[in-house]
């Protein structure tokens, strides 16, 4: 592998033949904001469309470069996981990463078939990077010797949209194979419009996208007798290419490499096919209305899909759902195409591929599949923790809302919890992606004996991006009262048969009264005639037999839950038993 200090020597080699081409997957991919749209140095990258080669260097050695191909916003081919080279002589680490060249990385699954317009990105993190746009640059007549000493190259340099490309921006080569040139004592003869070169390169006319390369002088002969001009135009011995040299000529971090005489297709010991048959369809922006959009979740049931053509001469894709054909669109002049589904989708998983048909009406199939999940149903709650209308709930607990389906949206404005007076508590709000669990938790204890309500708001989606019916559930805080002291103690034995029965609270409650506080023949069950009595201050309710108790005889106090505290927390319900003297 070489640095960038040798790029001519790096593009002189000449490959032969090509291997069968298949079609294979490629994914779709987001507009990145910070990838760069230029390289800034010290990254650069060179593209060499015609043997869907591209090199790029100045990366540190720690980096582990992506470099991707991008067509129509659809990525057609990618390389991963690339470790940086050095060229050991020359100074300083050249940080150089290549594809589908010798010594350096292959196209994963298949030889993108780059093309002018066709993006070339180089990321080193998922949205950090740089990227150039193919030039369309081409040789339509390699070097061809014209008179003693005068060689001539033709070709077409066209910009976006038509017109030509910055005469300054072009280069013309001449790459020998061999020995070097006598003119220069170089293998490269080089043509450009600026005066001092090998050779000259201008225009055909105002307007024209055709240009011409001329070198005169090429009478010079190298140790092996040949001329330079023979040397020049033998198509065994040296290249004739075309060369964009970016935007910012003087910059050199783009350039794209057209070669004539090269065969496209996966370079050895690459052996990723070179691709037919359209880009997998990617689910588009629009339509992918889940939490984000790459995931490929839609609550749209006739959802949009993209992605690019892979042969020129296509002109139509077709779209199959689950192996249903589901709508056609026209390839754009682009070579991107873009199809919405023409049927409803049911709710659920489903497998997206395309058909591109040729001029000639034959069908490629994409070679893989999109899986696209559609989701209608909005997200709901399974359980709620305080319980809606929970009582005696702990003063320290979180409130915990448990959903069906992962949610996205989840805020402290899109959950919240308030008091009776209707108040706003500061909390703080977390999710559980594994339990699905909301957790809310409050920066204070809750007041005791009080109630709170819980609201979920349509801020709250799932992963499709349906909204929640907003919700909400209020529960009273404790503590529930208790029984603290009792009389007769629970098994007494030998109780005066005129004792009264007492049960001291915890806290100030409501609801004693007969029924509530009761009083029992253990053994038969009947009802003891008593009157209640409840003393606020001192917290003690007072059962009154009404006739005196039988003899020997076991007895159960009950006291129920319909007695409760000020907030409504209702009593533990217990009862205990004695027994009576003689």
């Amino acid at each position: 592998m070489k640095s960038a200090k040798n790029r001519q020597r790096l593009a002189v080699a000449i490959t032969a033949g090509a291997l069968a081409a298949l079609a294979v997957p490629t994914v779709a991919v987001p507009a990145f904001a910070v990838v760069n749209p230029v390289p800034v140095a010290p990254h650069s990258i060179i593209v060499f469309p015609v043997r869907d080669f591209v090199s790029a260097d100045g990366y540190a050695a720690t980096d582990r470069p992506t470099i991707q191909v991008l067509r129509a916003n659809a990525v057609i081919g990618t390389a991963s996981n690339l470790t940086p080279q050095d060229d050991p002589g020359t100074p300083g680490f050249d940080g150089l990463v290549e594809v589908n060249h010798p010594g350096g990385g292959c196209w994963e699954g298949v030889t993108p078939d780059i093309r002018p317009g066709d993006v070339v990105r180089v990321l080193t993190a998922p949205d950090v990077g740089d990227q150039t746009s193919t030039a369309n640059v081409t040789v339509t007549q390699r070097a061809t010797k014209t008179a003693a000493g005068t060689v001539v190259m033709k070709g077409t340099a066209v910009a976006p949209g038509g017109g030509q490309i910055p005469v300054d921006q072009l280069e013309a080569r001449i790459v020998a194979g061999n020995q070097s040139f006598a003119l220069n004592g170089k293998r490269t003869l080089r043509a450009s419009s600026a005066v001092g070169g090998d050779g000259t390169l201008a225009y055909d006319g105002p307007g024209l996208t055709s240009w011409t390369a001329t070198w005169t002088g090429l009478t010079g002969v190298g140790a092996d007798g040949v001329s330079d001009a023979d040397r020049a135009s033998n198509p065994t011995n040296s290249q004739s290419r075309s060369l964009w040299l970016g935007a910012d000529p003087a910059a050199g971090t783009e350039i794209t490499i057209y070669e004539d005489g090269e065969i496209a297709g996966p370079s050895a010991p690459c052996t990723a096919p070179l691709a037919k048959g359209p880009s997998v369809p990617d689910l588009t922006a629009v339509s992918d209305t889940g939490s984000s959009t790459t995931d490929n979740v839609t609550r749209s049931t006739t959802p949009t899909f993209t992605g690019a053509a892979a042969l020129p001469d296509a002109t139509t894709v077709n779209l199959y759902i689950d192996g249903i054909a589901s709508g056609s669109a026209a390839v754009a002049a682009n070579g991107s195409y873009s199809v919405t589904s023409n049927r409803a989708l049911a709710n659920g998983q489903h497998t997206v591929t395309a058909g591109e048909v040729a001029a000639g009406g034959t069908e490629t199939m994409s070679a893989a599949g999109l899986t696209v999940t559609v989701d209608t149903v909005a997200p709901v709650l399974t359980s709620k923790v305080p319980a809606a209308g929970f009582q005696g709930a702990s003063q320290s607990t979180n409130v915990l809302a448990t959903f069906n389906e992962p949610i996205a949206g989840l805020s402290t404005s899109s959950y919240t919890l308030k008091n009776s007076g209707g108040a706003t508590l500061a909390a703080a709000v977390s999710w559980n992606a594994a339990t699905r669990v909301a957790t809310l938790n409050p920066a204070a204890n809750f007041a005791a004996d009080a109630r709170y309500t819980a609201s979920l708001t349509a801020g709250i989606r799932d992963l499709a991006g349906n909204t929640l019916v907003p919700t909400s559930f209020a529960f009273t805080t404790g503590p529930r009262p208790v029984v603290t002291a009792k009389s007769p103690a629970a098994n007494a034995t030998g109780v005066s048969r005129t004792a009264n029965v007492t049960v001291t609270f915890s806290e100030s409650v409501t609801g004693v009264a007969n029924g509530t506080f009761a009083l029992r023949n253990a053994a038969t069950g009947a009802l003891v005639s008593y009157a209640v009595s409840y003393n606020a201050t001192t917290r003690v309710a007072t059962l009154n037999p009404n006739v005196t108790l039988a003899a020997n005889t076991r007895y159960t106090a009950t006291v129920s839950a319909s007695i409760k505290d000020a907030g409504g927390n209702p009593l533990s319900g217990q009862s205990w038993s004695f027994t009576t003297g003689g």
